[in-house]
């Protein structure tokens, strides 16, 4: 069987997920301390470190211990990573189409070189083609397929454009679903939400497995239709509303950008904003698109760069109503 995600942290937890908990654990944790107010101040307490190592460690036993692996080969786990809720989708762009928006991702969050940034952007399209010939072609010849998707924009448009393809197919092999619910209950009377699957730990993917689903060739036929229209909408933007794929324009995630922007002062770091609209509002999309926004934001006078840096550390100050600083 294959088991198909749309990111590649995702992928990169299902694989450990196939062996997670087989054996005596022997793991180690390390803990991270948020700074204080401001960057400054002093470093917990000894014991109060030691006490947040203890738990963390814990923890992570119990995850060991309560795990369920999924089995199988980690080279049949597949990465379909593609952007695919943002940018052209038109059928005789791709992979062109990619690696336009992915350029304008990366030229307004990366922080390396220019050949770093060639280098990432080749070897992911070269990953992204060679991982959906290989799933097709064993698909076309009868093998089952997994695939694990969420409300999250790039996992619902990349569900619709994969199950297209197969409808493409003469006979695709068997294909299940498992989709990530929206909430679930946690520890401590918590409500857990997530984002995508790239936040779930090696230790919990066993216990979704009772979520499958099978996709039924009607289920292909209507996703097939569905991202037709989309790619001739071929809008900047698609979104998953009521459950549904909807095309949207360019400026449609900026309302909670400036949302975010009214908790700031009038000087911040361009991180702080792209991380709370993360952190606040779970959009399901990533820093880039957030960044590429500010960069729009820049260039209409609505945000001045006080300090230039690389990425997403530069310094930005606040236009007033006026157009003023």
């Amino acid at each position: 069987m294959m088991d198909v995600v749309f990111s590649r942290s995702a992928c990169g937890s299902l694989k450990m997920a196939q062996h997670y908990g087989q054996g005596e654990y022997t793991g180690t944790v390390g803990v991270i301390y948020a700074a204080p107010q401001g960057g400054q101040g002093a470093a917990p307490a000894p014991q109060v470190q030691q006490a947040a190592r203890q738990a963390a460690e814990q923890r992570a036993r119990r995850e060991w211990e309560n795990a369920r692996p999924l089995g199988g080969d980690p080279a049949n786990v597949f990465s379909l990573e593609g952007g695919w809720s943002m940018g052209d989708i038109a059928e005789s762009q791709f992979p062109q189409g990619r690696r336009r928006l992915l350029e304008r991702l990366f030229a307004a969050s990366f922080s390396g070189s220019p050949e770093e940034q060639e280098q990432i952007i080749r070897e992911s399209l070269d990953e992204l083609q060679a991982n959906l010939q290989t799933v097709l072609e064993r698909s076309a010849r009868g093998e089952e397929m997994r695939i694990w998707y969420s409300d999250n924009p790039d996992d619902a448009c990349g569900l619709c454009w994969l199950l297209a393809k197969l409808h493409g197919l003469e006979t695709p092999g068997p294909v299940t679903l498992i989709k990530l619910p929206v909430w679930e209950y946690g520890e401590d009377e918590t409500v857990m939400a997530y984002t995508g699957w790239g936040e779930i730990s090696p230790g919990e993917w066993g216990r979704y497995l009772p979520l499958a689903q099978p996709a039924r060739p009607v289920l292909l036929r209507a996703c097939a239709a569905r991202w037709q229209q989309l790619q001739r909408e071929n809008a900047p933007l698609r979104v998953c509303l009521n459950g549904g794929l909807q095309s949207v324009p360019e400026n449609f995630y900026d309302g909670f950008i400036l949302r975010e922007l009214d908790r700031l002062p009038e000087e911040f770091l361009e991180a702080s904003l792209v991380g709370n609209v993360l952190g606040r509002c779970q959009l399901g999309i990533g820093d880039s698109w957030i960044a590429l926004r500010i960069e729009a934001f820049c260039r209409e006078g609505l945000l001045e760069v006080v300090q230039d840096g690389p990425g997403i550390r530069r310094r930005l100050r606040q236009c007033t109503a006026d157009g003023n600083f």
